[in-house]
Protein backbone atom coordinates (compact mmCIF):
# COMPACT_ATOMS: atom_id res chain seq x y z
CA UNK A 1 0.00 0.00 0.00
CA UNK A 2 1.34 3.32 -1.02
CA UNK A 3 1.44 6.87 0.66
CA UNK A 4 -0.83 7.56 -2.14
CA UNK A 5 -3.48 5.02 -1.63
CA UNK A 6 -3.42 6.10 2.12
CA UNK A 7 -4.06 9.32 1.37
CA UNK A 8 -6.50 8.74 -1.49
CA UNK A 9 -8.63 6.28 0.21
CA UNK A 10 -8.64 8.56 3.58
CA UNK A 11 -9.34 11.73 1.37
CA UNK A 12 -12.49 10.00 0.18
CA UNK A 13 -13.29 8.90 4.22
CA UNK A 14 -13.25 13.16 4.49
CA UNK A 15 -15.55 13.41 1.80
CA UNK A 16 -18.46 11.35 3.06
CA UNK A 17 -18.50 14.48 5.42
CA UNK A 18 -17.21 17.50 4.26
CA UNK A 19 -15.83 19.73 1.50
CA UNK A 20 -11.78 20.10 1.43
CA UNK A 21 -9.13 21.17 -0.66
CA UNK A 22 -6.76 19.17 -1.94
CA UNK A 23 -4.12 20.77 -0.34
CA UNK A 24 -5.45 20.35 2.89
CA UNK A 25 -6.20 16.82 2.57
CA UNK A 26 -3.21 15.97 1.93
CA UNK A 27 -1.83 17.23 4.46
CA UNK A 28 -4.19 15.79 7.22
CA UNK A 29 -3.78 12.29 5.35
CA UNK A 30 -0.12 12.69 5.60
CA UNK A 31 -0.43 12.83 9.37
CA UNK A 32 -1.93 9.36 9.47
CA UNK A 33 0.04 6.17 9.91
CA UNK A 34 -0.67 2.47 9.24
CA UNK A 35 -0.92 -0.05 11.74
CA UNK A 36 -1.05 -3.85 10.83
CA UNK A 37 -2.46 -6.05 12.88
CA UNK A 38 -2.38 -10.09 12.67
CA UNK A 39 -5.47 -12.04 13.15
CA UNK A 40 -5.86 -12.86 16.76
CA UNK A 41 -3.79 -9.76 17.92
CA UNK A 42 -5.26 -7.35 20.61
CA UNK A 43 -5.49 -3.83 19.22
CA UNK A 44 -6.34 -2.81 22.99
CA UNK A 45 -6.70 -4.99 26.11
CA UNK A 46 -8.81 -3.86 29.48
CA UNK A 47 -6.79 -1.94 31.49
CA UNK A 48 -5.15 -0.40 29.00
CA UNK A 49 -5.87 3.78 27.66
CA UNK A 50 -6.13 2.87 23.59
CA UNK A 51 -3.81 5.13 21.64
CA UNK A 52 -5.26 5.57 18.47
CA UNK A 53 -8.18 7.42 16.14
CA UNK A 54 -9.15 6.13 12.78
CA UNK A 55 -10.57 4.11 10.48
CA UNK A 56 -10.30 0.70 8.94
CA UNK A 57 -8.69 0.20 5.91
CA UNK A 58 -8.45 -3.78 5.37
CA UNK A 59 -9.59 -6.64 7.73
CA UNK A 60 -11.75 -6.79 11.06
CA UNK A 61 -11.92 -6.02 14.55
CA UNK A 62 -14.50 -7.19 17.27
CA UNK A 63 -14.76 -5.16 20.66
CA UNK A 64 -15.75 -7.05 23.67
CA UNK A 65 -16.48 -6.79 27.44
CA UNK A 66 -17.37 -8.69 30.90
CA UNK A 67 -20.27 -8.20 32.72
CA UNK A 68 -19.89 -8.46 36.43
CA UNK A 69 -20.48 -12.51 35.88
CA UNK A 70 -17.57 -12.84 33.42
CA UNK A 71 -19.57 -13.76 30.97
CA UNK A 72 -18.45 -11.74 27.62
CA UNK A 73 -20.68 -9.57 25.24
CA UNK A 74 -19.55 -8.47 22.09
CA UNK A 75 -19.84 -4.67 21.58
CA UNK A 76 -19.24 -3.92 18.22
CA UNK A 77 -17.62 -5.14 14.92
CA UNK A 78 -14.87 -3.09 12.77
CA UNK A 79 -14.75 -3.46 9.06
CA UNK A 80 -13.61 -1.96 6.42
CA UNK A 81 -14.34 2.12 5.88
CA UNK A 82 -15.25 1.56 10.14
CA UNK A 83 -14.14 4.00 12.33
CA UNK A 84 -12.82 3.45 15.27
CA UNK A 85 -11.57 4.60 18.74
CA UNK A 86 -11.82 3.41 22.01
CA UNK A 87 -13.13 7.02 22.78
CA UNK A 88 -13.32 6.97 26.87
CA UNK A 89 -9.69 5.50 27.11
CA UNK A 90 -8.31 7.75 24.02
CA UNK A 91 -8.97 10.89 25.70
CA UNK A 92 -7.15 9.82 29.11
CA UNK A 93 -10.19 9.60 31.19
CA UNK A 94 -10.16 6.13 32.02
CA UNK A 95 -8.70 2.92 30.91
CA UNK A 96 -10.28 0.92 28.53
CA UNK A 97 -12.82 -1.70 30.06
CA UNK A 98 -13.40 -3.13 26.49
CA UNK A 99 -10.98 -5.45 24.62
CA UNK A 100 -10.67 -4.78 20.05
CA UNK A 101 -9.06 -8.49 18.94
CA UNK A 102 -8.32 -8.41 15.44
CA UNK A 103 -10.72 -11.46 13.90
CA UNK A 104 -8.29 -10.78 10.52
CA UNK A 105 -5.01 -10.01 9.48
CA UNK A 106 -6.10 -6.18 9.63
CA UNK A 107 -4.53 -2.69 8.75
CA UNK A 108 -6.05 0.83 10.33
CA UNK A 109 -4.88 4.47 9.60
CA UNK A 110 -4.56 6.34 12.66
CA UNK A 111 -3.21 9.20 14.67
CA UNK A 112 -2.49 9.49 18.26
CA UNK A 113 -4.16 12.27 20.88
CA UNK A 114 -1.56 14.92 20.68
CA UNK A 115 -1.48 14.86 16.37
CA UNK A 116 -5.72 14.69 16.11
CA UNK A 117 -5.11 17.51 18.52
CA UNK A 118 -3.44 19.79 16.16
CA UNK A 119 -5.21 18.40 13.10
CA UNK A 120 -8.07 19.61 14.96
CA UNK A 121 -6.64 23.19 15.99
CA UNK A 122 -5.02 23.77 12.58
CA UNK A 123 -7.48 22.80 10.18
CA UNK A 124 -11.30 23.70 11.47
CA UNK A 125 -12.87 21.78 8.52
CA UNK A 126 -11.15 18.50 9.64
CA UNK A 127 -12.71 19.65 13.33
CA UNK A 128 -15.89 19.93 11.73
CA UNK A 129 -15.33 16.26 10.26
CA UNK A 130 -14.33 14.88 13.68
CA UNK A 131 -17.80 16.53 15.10
CA UNK A 132 -19.92 15.33 12.56
CA UNK A 133 -18.11 11.87 12.93
CA UNK A 134 -18.88 11.76 16.61
CA UNK A 135 -22.56 12.76 16.09
CA UNK A 136 -23.02 9.14 13.62
CA UNK A 137 -21.05 7.19 16.46
CA UNK A 138 -23.44 8.35 19.24
CA UNK A 139 -26.46 7.86 16.97
CA UNK A 140 -25.12 3.94 16.24
CA UNK A 141 -24.68 3.82 20.04
CA UNK A 142 -28.33 4.58 20.33
CA UNK A 143 -29.88 2.85 17.84
CA UNK A 144 -27.78 -0.68 18.80
CA UNK A 145 -28.93 0.10 22.37
CA UNK A 146 -32.53 0.12 21.52
CA UNK A 147 -32.33 -2.75 18.93
CA UNK A 148 -31.03 -4.81 21.73
CA UNK A 149 -33.82 -3.71 24.37
CA UNK A 150 -37.14 -3.32 21.89
CA UNK A 151 -36.35 -6.42 19.63
CA UNK A 152 -36.73 -9.98 20.37
CA UNK A 153 -33.75 -12.42 19.68
CA UNK A 154 -35.20 -13.30 15.97
CA UNK A 155 -36.03 -9.83 15.38
CA UNK A 156 -32.35 -9.01 16.04
CA UNK A 157 -30.89 -11.87 13.97
CA UNK A 158 -33.37 -10.70 11.06
CA UNK A 159 -31.67 -7.29 11.86
CA UNK A 160 -28.56 -7.98 11.49
CA UNK A 161 -29.00 -10.41 8.67
CA UNK A 162 -30.12 -7.56 6.90
CA UNK A 163 -27.91 -4.70 7.77
CA UNK A 164 -24.48 -6.69 7.61
CA UNK A 165 -25.00 -9.64 5.42
CA UNK A 166 -20.95 -9.85 4.91
CA UNK A 167 -20.03 -10.38 8.40
CA UNK A 168 -22.21 -13.60 8.87
CA UNK A 169 -19.41 -15.21 6.47
CA UNK A 170 -16.62 -13.70 8.15
CA UNK A 171 -17.22 -13.52 11.77
CA UNK A 172 -17.85 -16.52 13.94
CA UNK A 173 -21.19 -16.95 14.79
CA UNK A 174 -20.81 -17.54 18.86
CA UNK A 175 -19.96 -14.18 18.32
CA UNK A 176 -23.07 -12.93 16.39
CA UNK A 177 -24.57 -14.57 19.34
CA UNK A 178 -22.74 -12.70 21.88
CA UNK A 179 -23.42 -9.39 19.89
CA UNK A 180 -27.35 -10.35 19.50
CA UNK A 181 -27.44 -10.94 23.46
CA UNK A 182 -28.49 -14.29 22.75
CA UNK A 183 -26.92 -17.78 23.36
CA UNK A 184 -25.40 -20.32 20.99
CA UNK A 185 -27.96 -22.57 20.99
CA UNK A 186 -30.86 -20.06 20.67
CA UNK A 187 -28.76 -18.39 17.81
CA UNK A 188 -29.01 -21.87 15.90
CA UNK A 189 -32.55 -22.81 16.58
CA UNK A 190 -33.20 -19.26 15.44
CA UNK A 191 -31.45 -20.33 12.14
CA UNK A 192 -32.84 -23.19 11.84
CA UNK A 193 -36.33 -22.01 11.83
CA UNK A 194 -35.63 -19.40 9.49
CA UNK A 195 -33.98 -21.80 7.11
CA UNK A 196 -36.90 -24.17 7.28
CA UNK A 197 -39.48 -21.52 6.58
CA UNK A 198 -37.60 -20.82 3.46
CA UNK A 199 -36.88 -24.17 2.02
Amino acid sequence: MSEKEICSWLTKQLRLYIAIKEEDAANITGMFHCRQVSKGDYLLKEGQYGDWWGFVYEGLFRSYSYDTKDTEFTNAFFREGSFTCELVSFSGAAVSVTNVVALEDSIILCVNKPTLDSLFRDYPNFERFGRLLYEKVLISHKQRNLFRVRLNARERYLHFLKNEPELLKRVPLKYIASYLSVTDTSLSRIRRNLQQLVG
